[in-house]
Formats: C-alpha cells, structure tokens, sequence
C-alpha cells in the first residue's frame, strides 16, 4: 500500500509540475523579467493561477512521496535527503506562496510598486534555492540509498543520481535551473514503485516436499 501511495505521489509530482511550466500562455516567460512576467500574467491570469497552483501542489506531492521513500528505505543517508528536501521545498512553498499571496494582487496594476522588485527577486531566490540545491543534494542522498538498499530497481537510484548532477550541473552554468530533470525524475520513480510488487511470504503449499507441516508427518 505504501508504494502504491508513494508511486502516485511522485507521477502526480511531476505531471502538475510539467503541467504548470508549459501553460502555453505562461511559458514564454521561463526565465524572463519580473516586469515581463508580470504583463504576461495580467493578461493571462487564469492560465497564471493555473500554472502557480500546478507547481504548489506539485511541491507539496513530491514532499509527501519523498516522506514515503525515506521511511521505505530507513537509512540513515535516507532520513538527511528527506531533511534537506523538507527545508527545500519549505522554501519553495514560501516562493509560491508569495505570488499567490502578494504578486497576484498586483496583477493589472499600471505601476509597480517600487519594493515588489526586490522582494520578488527575493522570493525568486527561494525558489532557486530548493531547485538547484536543496532538492538535487536530497536526491543525491536518496539515490545512493535506494542503490544499497535495493528497496526499488537499481536504475531508479541512477534516475535520481542524473537528475541531481543535472541541475547541479544546471545551477553551477547558469545560476539557476529549469527543474525538468527532477520532476521527470520523479515521474519515472513512481512508475517503478506502482508497478514493483511488494515481496510476500510463501504460503506453506508452495514450500519444496509439502513444507515443515510434510517433514513432521513423514517423521511419525
């Protein structure tokens, strides 16, 4: 039942995310200036309350998925990912919870106002904070994990080891990064984990010559 759960998680994870970054009104602004996203949002608010919406729940989703994974995996490597991805996606839930909060207030203004620049950047660097750093160094952790551990398939530890090194990689380029390899990332580890079978007992039928129940009567 828990990687039933978990596995849901993740794929709900990365599809709000993939869903909320290419809102086709709202994806020519990846990137762009506040005052370019800004016009861009006052013209288009329902796709821009969509699409920030889509990345809140989709943070919140893989927090919990992650939650799932690391108490699956009970290693002490584990449990300091879960800790660096909690304090990662805290902010990242703070940088969307200021737009939906402050920025969508101000959608449609004629003017600016002369601290929403700055603040916004601040929040921005929130978010940076938990793409490019936090979450990929929680994966790094979380993938060795799973490779000693053996608690999902090989691969999915390799999955989440090219993500991090990817927005690492992202971060160290360019500052920033387009957090595409982790929610993908994520996709594909939910999949391994809804379709994984947890391992049962053998019932004592399937046990070679009958089982200890066998033995004893052959014995008497």
């Amino acid at each position: 039942m828990r990687h039933r759960a978990m596995g849901i998680l993740f794929v709900l994870s990365g599809v709000f995310f993939v869903g909320g970054v290419l809102d086709p009104p709202i994806l020519p602004t990846w990137g762009g200036s506040a005052t370019d996203v800004m016009a861009t949002a006052s013209a288009h608010r329902a796709a821009w309350f969509a699409s920030t919406w889509l990345i809140t729940l989709s943070i919140a989703a893989g927090l919990a998925a992650v939650e799932l994974l690391v108490r699956t995996l009970d290693t002490d490597l584990a449990s300091v990912g879960r800790s660096l991805y909690l304090v990662g996606s805290t902010l990242g839930l703070a940088s969307t919870t200021y737009d939906l909060s402050v920025t969508s207030t101000l959608l449609g203004a004629p003017r600016l106002p002369d601290w929403y620049l700055g603040a916004q950047h601040w929040a921005d660097g929130l978010g940076t904070a938990y793409f490019a750093l936090l979450a990929p160094a929680a994966m790094g952790c979380i993938a060795v994990a799973i490779l000693r551990t053996r608690a999902l398939p090989r691969w999915t530890g390799y999955v989440f080891l090219i993500a991090a090194v990817l927005l690492l990689g992202q971060y160290a380029a360019f500052r920033g990064a387009l957090p595409f390899p982790q929610f993908l990332a994520f996709i594909a580890v939910g999949i391994a984990a809804l379709v994984q079978r947890a391992p049962t007992a053998p019932s004592p039928s399937n046990e070679p010559d009958g089982g200890p129940a066998a033995a004893i009567i052959g014995r008497t």
